[in-house]
């Protein structure tokens, strides 16, 4: 089998070593010809960084790279231009006089490669941000136009990175953007002398508003021609990683059918048009069939800190206004730098995907792709409720709320949710903030991370059920009063006869009634029945 190329995302290190590629060049065939400027939004380890680097390759006119791929059948005239080649993934500092440094940086390491001398070679790494990024650009793009007489491809990757590290210092970003709208001004200006300019990020580049000069940008992020330009469909899973596939069912002794079926559970279901076509996870799918061992690889990799930091500011919402989310497409644009609304951005960051499409409106159906991006929101729900390690990776704590549903005992359950609440810190000292469904999420956080199958918010004839795990023999319907009464919860599920819903089910049903206490923050008290 080839190797598989976890981590790489340097087009031309992949087929020098014989790795596993997945052909996209046909794609690029047809966006490279028509067009001239575009963006492309994808959540992070999707595979941006090597599509920009496959683009680099390609106008370098590395013919030799692409034997055997489908471009090599399209392309008739291979010629080599100057490529200019930006990536802000690297910078990770909040710090405004950090990433001023690293963008200069940046500007260097490629005014060092053409050679600009100027008064740049004289500067200390401190004193080329007095330089304006403007001019420093500008100055790049004609120098390489002017060496080798043929128009330059500027690619831009992870654009927005530095304005997301500072998303909750509203002055800190400011100052970014204004840096960043600097640097890309001169652009549109230099059209004569660009043959080709794509930009890449996680947010929508309208949303950053350091565009405003550069209005001629296509967004193609919601193109359903280009909805597999990153990720791998189910298709390309079974073709071009058949061998990784088969060693993987031959591991979990099951079919090759089945080992698909298991990994379209996990990482499926991201749809980035109102088409049919899907994909895959890349970076989970690569890193599965690589260990053949199913973890949440992306979530644990790919997790942004600034989703983080947003709930912890207090933009958090009901678990079950995730899914089936009409969502026009005006609303994907909700400006970044102010967020009042976090589910665009829980979008492009990967834990939100389109669903559906309903034409008549204009609307998209957005909802949890998958298994692990589920659980990877409970992650984060987890990481904003608790700030500090209180034992909630302690192996005996989810090994024993596992076992109190496997071995159908809800009191045991309550007993262990009860302690482990008493000993979260509250970010807010006013327990009057905290609604039901703040407690109700969290508790679905924890049962979620600890990965058992919940759901809340089901609909019945009657209502809605507030939360119900399912076990292979048990389903436990629970129902959740905030400071009244445990006897009370437990009425309303009779009387709207919520077990009815699961009357079908083969499998015992346990109604709980819980309530909370504001002021004691957590489980006041419990009835259980079945």
């Amino acid at each position: 089998m080839k190797p598989l190329p976890i981590g790489i995302q340097t087009f031309s290190e992949i087929v020098n070593h014989d790795m596993v590629y997945i052909d996209k060049t046909d794609l690029i065939y047809q966006l490279v010809k028509p067009q001239k400027y575009f963006f492309l939004s994808r959540p992070r380890r999707f595979g941006k960084s090597l599509l920009i680097s496959t683009l680099q390759a390609y106008f370098e006119g590395k013919k030799e790279l692409f034997k055997g791929l489908k471009i090599e059948q399209l392309e008739t005239e291979w010629t080599e231009y100057p490529v200019v080649n930006l990536s802000f993934a690297k910078c990770k500092s909040d710090r405004l006089e950090e990433i001023v440094k690293f963008v200069s940086k940046t500007l260097s390491e490629q005014e060092y490669e053409l050679g600009i001398v100027r008064e740049v070679e004289n500067l200390t790494e401190d004193q080329k941000p007095n330089i304006s990024f403007n001019d420093r650009l500008q100055r790049i793009i004609e120098t390489a136009n002017a060496k080798t007489g043929r128009p330059v491809v500027l690619l831009i990757d992870e654009y927005d990175a530095l304005m997301l590290n500072t998303i909750t210092d509203s002055e800190t970003q400011k100052a970014v953007r204004v840096h960043m709208n600097n640097l890309f001004s001169p652009i549109k200006d230099l059209d004569p002398q660009l043959k080709f300019v794509f930009i890449t990020g996680i947010t929508k580049f309208s949303q950053m508003s350091i565009f405003s000069t550069l209005n001629n940008l296509t967004d193609i992020s919601l193109y359903e021609k280009y909805c597999t330009l990153c990720g791998f469909t189910e298709q390309e899973i079974r073709t071009t990683l058949k061998p990784h596939v088969e060693a993987l069912a031959d591991k979990l002794n099951c079919s090759f059918d089945e080992a698909i079926a298991k990994l379209k559970v996990r990482y499926d279901g991201y749809k980035f048009s109102d088409g049919e076509t899907g994909v895959f996870n890349p970076y989970s799918v690569l890193r599965a069939l690589d260990s053949r061992i199913f973890k949440n690889y992306w979530v644990e990799t790919a997790t942004p800190s600034s989703l983080i930091a947003l709930l912890r500011q207090g933009k958090f919402l009901k678990i079950d206004e995730l899914e089936d989310i009409y969502m026009s497409s005006g609303r994907f644009d909700t400006p970044i730098e102010r967020v009042t609304d976090i589910v665009p951005f829980l979008y492009q960051s990967g834990y939100l995907s389109i669903k559906g499409y309903d034409p008549d409106f204009d609307q998209y159906i957005i909802g949890f792709p998958n298994k692990e991006v589920r659980y990877g929101f409970s992650e984060s729900l987890i990481k904003n409720y608790i700030e500090e390690d209180i034992g909630f990776n302690n192996d005996i704590f989810r090994r024993s709320v596992v076992t109190a549903i496997k071995e159908d005992n809800p009191e045991i359950l309550l007993t262990h949710l009860q302690d482990f609440l008493r000993k979260i810190p509250y970010p807010d000292a006013d327990p009057d903030k905290y609604p039901e469904w703040y407690y109700q999420n969290l508790l679905y956080a924890i049962l979620a991370t600890c990965g058992l199958n919940v759901q809340t918010e089901i609909r019945t004839s009657d209502g809605r059920i507030d939360f119900v795990v399912f076990s292979p023999k048990s389903i436990f319907i629970f129902e959740f009063k905030l400071n009244k009464s445990a006897e009370e919860a437990l009425s309303q599920i009779d009387e709207k006869e919520y077990a009815k819903k699961f009357s079908f089910e083969n499998r015992k049903i346990w109604k709980i009634g819980v309530n909370f206490s504001s002021e004691k923050r957590t489980v006041d008290e419990w009835k259980i029945e079945k």
